[in-house]
């Protein structure tokens, strides 16, 4: 416990010393837009590609010469695309709202199961349209992404992957080729020297999207408010249900590959990475400058929650002493949406308009 509390102190004196390093110099919010686009999300980006990349190859040698191994690297590589994705999946302004690429990543909450059947109805019917990337991109969303994917990876009959489950294993390579595509087109449209990077980082009137720097601002905190929204609202309480009685771990996000931890995990991750390589807090007034302070201490609480727990997530839930910790990682979730609306947003000027998970 002492040691706990001389990290904690080590840790408060270690922030302080940052801001008052930080207070000497300025930004201005050119300088937080550029931050954000250069050093969080088109790394972001490029690493979903490379990481979808990585799992297609994954999934062509497994098809190619399968084995208990093979299988096992394939695994492997799902969950690091899901920390990729998950990483940056706060970011809900700009091409992943096009072309429906987020639920084509991603297709969750599936409140209905509507994804879960068609992927058994393409099983049980050998659909050959499916295990073609070129046709598998005129068909649902819900069977061409991450979701689908996992499934096939780790659901039931997935372990036949590793003694030659033909079809299965080419439509999960056509999977993994859809994912690549849509990641790619995800990298290069950040990419692009006069798209959304640049008219996000310099906006003008021109522009049909960011008008102004109040525009693109906006839209940097919603990926921080919007980002605890969702972690609260749809990763988190959907499965912990009203009490461990109650609970419904198979409503968490990743439950089959054992990944919902580490994915709220990389979302977090991803948020603290915001508010620290953009350095925002340099914009607030004085009387508000010292909230990131509180901003990174409940990021830590967030890690130290999930580091906590003894079981997977979901089934955490179920478990009456184990839940107290997604209790409290609940609180601090809570905790964070107030500090990014009412000291941030707020500070800034800015509090007012936002909406969960609007991308606003």
């Amino acid at each position: 416990m002492r040691r706990r509390a001389f990290l904690t102190l080590a840790a408060a004196g270690l922030v302080s010393t940052r801001l008052a390093q930080a207070q000497s110099r300025r930004v201005s919010v050119s300088d937080v837009l550029h931050s954000a686009v250069r050093a969080f999300i088109q790394p972001g980006y490029e690493r979903l590609r490379q990481d979808a990349e990585l799992m297609a190859a994954a999934a062509d040698r497994l098809c190619a010469t399968p084995s208990q191994a093979a299988f096992e690297q394939a695994q492997a590589r799902f969950r690091s695309l899901v920390v990729a994705w998950s990483r940056i999946e706060i970011v809900r302004f700009g091409p992943v709202l096009e072309d429906n690429r987020a639920d084509r990543m991603f297709f969750f909450p599936d409140r209905r199961g509507i994804g879960l059947r068609q992927i058994q109805t393409v099983l049980s019917e050998k659909d050959k349209t499916a295990a073609s990337a070129e046709s598998l991109a005129t068909k649902s969303v819900a069977l061409q992404g991450l979701g689908a994917l996992e499934y096939l990876l780790f659901g039931t009959g997935a372990e036949s992957l590793a003694t030659g489950d033909g079809f299965r294993c080419r439509f999960a390579a056509a999977v993994c080729r859809r994912i690549e595509a849509t990641a790619t087109e995800l990298a290069e449209e950040w990419d692009k020297p006069d798209g959304i990077a640049m008219r996000f980082a310099e906006p003008a009137p021109r522009h049909a999207d960011f008008r102004n720097e109040e525009e693109s601002l906006r839209a940097l905190l919603g990926v921080l408010i919007n980002g605890a929204e969702m972690i609260d609202d749809v990763r988190l309480r959907p499965f912990m249900g009203p009490d461990a009685a109650g609970a419904k771990p198979k409503l968490a996000p990743w439950w089959r590959s054992g990944m919902t931890g580490e994915s709220i995990a990389a979302a977090f991750d991803g948020m603290e990475q915001i508010v620290d390589v953009t350095e925002i807090a340099l914009l607030l007034p004085p009387d508000r400058a010292l909230a990131v302070r509180s901003v990174m201490f409940e990021f830590a609480n967030a890690r130290r929650a999930i580091r906590k727990l003894s079981m997977p997530m979901p089934q955490a839930a179920t478990d009456f002493h184990e839940r107290q910790t997604l209790q409290y990682l609940l609180i601090v979730t809570k905790s964070l949406r107030r500090l990014f609306t009412n000291d941030l947003a707020g500070g800034l000027g800015l509090s007012a308009g936002f909406s969960p998970l609007d991308g606003d």
